[in-house]
């Protein structure tokens, strides 16, 4: 009984052990890890992809729905720059052929070139 009584002991020793270096290890890193680059080129990819699918879906809510994207495009730019300022460069003409209410074979083509320059992330 006593051999079953000291196993046990140790037993909750380790695992307090082990929780309280799981705990410390978990405190001391960084609050919060950058977004890797390649991360950040996916979601702007997955975004852009779901746009222009949407817009040719869809063209009636395209222009609202391109506000969207240029929010998340803006801030990519202003913190990352490089390409992202490309991407949204050519989000911005598309805004403007919308808002001109431009032909639509003239959309189309800069809805693929925004499609192109997000792959090429």
């Amino acid at each position: 009984m006593t051999g079953h009584l000291m196993f046990g002991k140790k037993l909750l020793c380790c695992f307090t052990l082990v929780l309280l270096m799981t705990v410390l290890t978990a405190c001391g890193g960084p609050a919060a890890a950058p977004q890797a680059e390649h991360t950040r080129n996916e979601v702007a990819q997955k975004s852009v992809e779901e746009f222009v699918a949407s817009a040719k879906k869809n063209p009636k809510n395209a222009a609202q729905n391109l506000s969207v994207l240029m929010e998340s495009l803006e801030a990519y730019a202003s913190e990352y720059e490089g390409p992202y300022i490309q991407l949204r460069d050519t989000a911005k003409e598309l805004q403007s052929l919308y808002q001109s209410s431009a032909a639509k074979d003239k959309i189309e083509a800069q809805l693929d070139a925004l499609k192109q320059q997000a792959e090429s992330l």
